[in-house]
């Protein structure tokens, strides 16, 4: 199963610059044994549509928490996906909608 973000929930909210996403497989506990590199993108539309906002750049798997420290804060809505390879190509999880509250 593809992995997704777990934290924040969907229509759930960051406050502050600085959050700890928590992105997992779809099946929670089970291994992304498939991924190979993963990064979780902020954006301003879905399915990391729209424009970036935050990148965690690419990472190893396997997948874990990881903080982005460079969001809005503006009290805004944006959309968390992860972005992942697997030896079949790079796939977008499903998106995430939340607030970034200041």
């Amino acid at each position: 199963m593809p992995p997704i973000v777990l934290t924040p929930q969907n229509n759930g909210t960051t406050t502050g610059a600085s959050y700890n996403f928590n992105p997992v497989n779809a099946h929670g506990l089970h291994p992304a044994t498939s991924v190979n590199q993963w990064r979780v993108t902020v954006t301003t539309a879905q399915s990391n549509g729209g424009t970036l906002k935050c990148d965690t750049g690419l990472q190893n798997a396997p997948i874990a928490t990881i903080q982005i420290t460079n969001l809005p804060a503006d009290n805004g809505f944006y959309w968390t996906q992860i972005v992942y390879s697997n030896n079949n190509g790079t796939y977008i999880s499903t998106s995430n909608k939340f607030q970034s509250l200041r």
